[in-house]
């Protein structure tokens, strides 16, 4: 990790690591998410509409705990950069029949995704420490996952460099079995192991 975590009280709570800090995402939020999808070098990699309503339509249910997957902002020395989230891939089951026909992936794992929305935030090594961080605290939310996956496309190099650089290895390289526009083009299926070290629940 970068760093060491601090205050965490609960699965949703806001945790630090040096500078960075991750805290739930909430409807005061959707606004800037709007704008950040529609900046060009998310939309190059996050292909969901970018307008108000489909975004309230996308995230309201995470931040109403209605959908699983737990949605958390990214900000750096207190200001917003960007978004991470993170989901039990089993969860949904498109993505898990995508993901287990990779043959690349046994047992339970959960999936991460991830945006530095802010333009001037991107290169700074902001994406690999939260990266990291969220890692951590996920393999303690779901103490069945023995993985975390991510899926950037071959092309996005500083989106799979951010994740080796946070201890991620490549398992897969090849087209995913998924109707999602951001999946669309060839991929790489990073993972790392639930560390023997790593605490459960």
């Amino acid at each position: 990790m970068a760093g060491t975590a601090r205050g965490v009280r609960g699965h949703n709570a806001g945790v630090t690591v040096n500078a960075l800090t991750v805290r739930p995402l909430t409807r005061a939020d959707l606004s800037l998410v709007s704008r950040w999808l529609a900046e060009p070098h998310v939309a190059e990699w996050w292909r969901d509409p970018s307008d108000l309503a489909s975004v309230v339509a996308a995230y309201v249910p995470c931040i109403d705990r209605t959908d699983p997957t737990e949605v958390f902002v990214i900000e750096v020395e207190g200001q917003a950069a960007g978004l991470i989230e993170r989901y039990l891939v089993a969860d949904d089951p498109e993505w898990n029949r995508a993901i287990q026909a990779t043959g690349a992936v046994t047992g339970c794992a959960a999936g991460i995704d991830y945006l530095i929305g802010e333009a001037a935030a991107c290169g700074r090594g902001y994406g690999t420490a939260a990266i990291s961080l969220i890692s951590a605290l996920t393999f303690r939310r779901y103490p069945r996952a023995d993985a975390i996956v991510a899926a950037p496309q071959q092309a996005n190099v500083g989106s799979w460099r951010a994740l080796e650089r946070a201890g991620y290895r490549r398992w897969w390289s090849g087209l995913l079995e998924s109707s999602d526009p951001s999946d669309a083009g060839p991929a790489y299926l990073y993972g790392i192991r639930r560390p023997p070290s790593a605490p459960a629940g």
